[in-house]
């Protein structure tokens, strides 16, 4: 059986652990940057089931990351899914994320549980399989 992999561009080091922690006990394979343009790099050779993005990252923010995840030529680029998780909490914020082509959007803080069956969610939308399982 195939192991989704999971991107996770945080850049506060407790949240990356906690969700790396969290995504890995879950059975996910799972990797993580802090920021910069080498995320770019990262997606290519890691090729991402779903990416989890914060927006305030030094280097390159998660607002052009996400444009450049959904504007890219190659299809399977485009088509991954992204969860925005982010402190920015204003609706025009959310709405935006959105816009651009965040698949789903959360707002810090934020419950594991909560994160777990969204991105259980946006896997299986993705593949086009049903029924969430509750994390234990």
């Amino acid at each position: 059986m195939k192991r989704d992999k999971i991107l996770i561009v945080e850049d506060d080091i407790d949240l990356l652990n906690l969700m790396d922690f969290n995504l890995t006990r879950k059975g996910y394979i799972t990797t993580s940057f802090m920021g910069g343009f080498d995320v770019i790099k990262k997606i290519d050779d890691f090729k991402p089931d779903l990416i989890i993005l914060d927006l305030m990252l030094p280097e390159m923010d998660g607002w052009m990351l996400c444009r450049w995840v959904k504007d890219n030529e190659d299809e399977w680029i485009k088509k991954i899914p992204i969860l925005i998780l982010s402190a920015k909490a204003q609706p025009s914020d959310r709405a935006f994320g959105l816009y651009i082509g965040a698949d789903d959007y959360m707002v810090k803080p934020f419950d594991i549980i909560e994160l777990l069956l969204r991105v259980e969610r946006l896997l299986k939308k993705s593949i086009g399989k049903q029924n969430l399982t509750l994390p234990s």
